[in-house]
């Protein structure tokens, strides 16, 4: 969640400078690491594309959704183990 985090904060940097004199496109680049994904940002040589951060946008937000979902069904895998272990 913190790598669509921080995706989703450099899309929104770079739609906010849209029009900015001189400013540089932000480009998000990541890496996995023994602790999970790791999201990092650079500048980068192009503009800012609006439809283009846009699409960022919503890949974080997916990124964020599918989280969300694997989060459940670990609390609901851990409920059903619970109720398992329980003594009828």
């Amino acid at each position: 969640m913190a790598a669509a985090q921080t995706r989703l904060d450099i899309a929104a940097e770079n739609l906010s400078n849209l029009s900015s004199a001189g400013y540089k496109r932000r480009e998000a680049f990541g890496a996995l690491t023994a602790t999970g994904a790791r999201v990092s940002a650079r500048a980068s040589r192009g503009r800012v594309d609006g439809v283009a951060e846009m699409i960022a946008i919503l890949g974080a937000q997916r990124a964020f959704e599918g989280a969300g979902k694997v989060v459940s069904a670990i609390d609901q895998a851990r409920q059903r183990a619970a109720e398992a272990a329980r003594v009828r």
